[in-house]
């Protein structure tokens, strides 16, 4: 597999990675932008917004036709978050049809894409009264879906407690409380912040036949927008510290049918970081897996957990255990949970656990070998902890894990948070 070339100017950056393997040639611009609780609701409805139309096109039905027209490419816009920061995103997933035409259609594609990010107005089209209020209704919508998804507001509170009192903590759709409070103004006021404090990371993925000219195209066009001096090492994600706090327990109560208990842990390790392909390892073994111990004895031996899992963030270094349980069940899967850390940190890791372990892993990103944007995702994420990674790096990498080097990341973690959401008369 190639790897991707890069190539960059002031703010902007341009991955390409040219394969005759993929079917469709897919296009990504991601912009990243510091987290703060002053923007982080206004920013997050940045992407939703600029779908509903630009002065080009004045409507999301006129962008939904521009695409079509050029052989069904698709224009998606989303939002995510990565450490400390937001990214807007703006994609464009362009058939390969250089056999049927000599059509342009790579570059009126790019353009519409660029077009979607940058050509708005203030009080205009996606900035109208009538656009922003729609879209403030669906953004409460949203962030109240986050809500329904127990699981995984679960994990989100429990993360957000282990980062308490830094950027991280803030949630990526924002806050509730703010959406009154929006106008056009401000909303635009916050585009044009985005655009003088982000940098954009663009990636071409997929059978191109000019990667380089494309690129250089790019560059010039999203300069126009994003003038000056890289800001890569102003805006590099860091992991969070180890600082030795004391375990904090946080209680919720809420209309459940099931309890979420989660346990979160610092690491100070994130994928830039040479511990980074052991920490993965270690985490396999202690809940990525059906084979790893979390499973085994918390689910499979004990019946205390419906589901139970352990996630690691690789650009903070979180590590969280997940677990769903009867809530008179707290104390007994506390506990049993712990134990599978303290069997690890002593050295307790059998060859059979290393090698479904690895297995398990080598298959995952086999798997991404396939899908464009999780290619990208895995490159971008190295390029904002400031180490990029591959596919290929991290098969080598995690292929020279040693039961040692698992013990020493397991001995790494630092318990910070125990996250209890249970039933309201069960708090």
């Amino acid at each position: 597999m190639s790897t991707f070339k890069s190539r960059s100017a002031g703010r902007v950056h341009v991955h390409t990675l040219p394969s005759t393997r993929f079917r469709t040639k897919d296009l990504s611009i991601r912009l990243h932008t510091p987290l703060t609780r002053e923007t982080v609701t206004s920013v997050a409805m940045l992407p939703y917004m600029w779908m509903n139309g630009t002065s080009k096109h004045p409507s999301t039905r006129d962008l939904s036709i521009a695409s079509d027209e050029l052989y069904g490419t698709i224009i998606r816009t989303s939002l995510s978050k990565r450490g400390a920061y937001q990214v807007l995103e703006i994609s464009a997933s362009i058939p390969d049809v250089s056999s049927l035409t000599d059509e342009e259609v790579v570059t009126k594609a790019a353009d519409l894409a660029c077009e979607v990010l940058v050509d708005h107005a203030r009080g205009q089209v996606a900035f109208s009264s009538s656009a922003v209020a729609q879209e403030i209704d669906l953004h409460k919508r949203r962030i109240e879906a986050v809500r329904d998804d127990k699981m995984g507001y679960a994990l989100q509170r429990c993360m957000a407690e282990v980062a308490a009192d830094s950027a991280v903590a803030l949630p990526r759709l924002g806050m509730m409380e703010d959406l009154p409070g929006l106008t056009p103004d401000a909303l635009y006021d916050a585009y044009e912040s985005v655009l003088q404090s982000c940098e954009a990371n663009v990636y071409l993925v997929g059978p191109y036949t000019d990667a380089d000219a494309l690129a250089d195209k790019l560059i010039q066009q999203l300069q126009r927008v994003l003038p000056g001096d890289s800001l890569r090492a102003e805006l590099r994600v860091d992991a969070l510290a180890v600082d030795g706090q004391s375990v904090r327990t946080v209680k919720e109560a809420q209309d459940v049918m099931q309890a979420q208990l989660d346990v979160g842990y610092r690491t100070g390790v994130n994928l830039a970081d040479k511990k980074y392909p052991a920490l993965v390892m270690m985490n396999g073994v202690l809940g990525g897996f059906a084979h790893s111990k979390l499973f085994q004895n918390v689910r499979e031996k004990n019946s205390l957990a419906y589901t139970v899992w352990s996630h690691l963030d690789g650009m903070t270094g979180i590590l969280a255990v997940m677990t769903g349980i009867e809530p008179s069940k707290y104390q007994q899967a506390l506990d049993i949970i712990q134990e599978q850390l303290v069997e690890i940190q002593h050295g307790h890791v059998t060859d059979e656990e290393m090698l479904f372990t690895y297995r398990g892993l080598k298959n995952q990103y086999t798997v991404w070998l396939d899908q464009p944007s999780a290619l990208a995702n895995l490159h971008y994420n190295g390029i904002l902890a400031g180490k990029p990674r591959e596919v290929a790096d991290m098969l080598e990498a995690l292929s020279s894990v040693s039961k040692e080097d698992v013990v020493q990341a397991a001995a790494l973690l630092q318990p910070h948070t125990i996250y209890f959401l249970t039933g309201e008369g069960d708090a």
